[in-house]
């Protein structure tokens, strides 16, 4: 299914970013190659990664993609994020704990937070 989402959104205007994170790589054949992904093999800093997607750009980064004649005010291109989560519980929790901290202002700022987990361990 995440092909099938991946190849609907690269063929639209929906700006799609994957990340992988493989924490046991049993099978290095079996990691699927999805379009628009990053996989890497280590279990994931959730703040930060989120903190890094919606943080607001530095200074230097603003000024080169704007004029100097326009606000500096960064402005998220509006369709929400997307969070999900599939793992252990620890993992799942810590997700949603994450989630959680954001607040309800930056994900207004966001156009929204949506979360979803799945649960499994073996």
């Amino acid at each position: 299914m995440l092909m099938d989402i991946a190849m609907a959104a690269s063929n639209s205007s929906i700006d799609l970013h994957i990340s992988i994170f493989v924490t046991c790589l049993c099978d290095p054949e079996a990691v699927p190659a999805v379009p628009n992904s990053i996989v890497t093999i280590s279990r994931p800093s959730v703040h930060v990664l989120l903190t890094d997607f919606i943080s607001v750009p530095s200074e230097m980064e603003v000024s080169i993609e704007t004029r100097s004649d326009e606000s500096q005010e960064w402005k998220h291109s509006g369709g929400g994020i997307a969070v999900c989560a599939s793992g252990p519980e620890s993992l799942t929790r810590e997700v949603q704990n994450v989630v959680a901290r954001v607040g309800l202002t930056k994900s207004i700022d966001v156009s929204g937070i949506a979360l979803h987990t799945e649960l499994f361990s073996l």
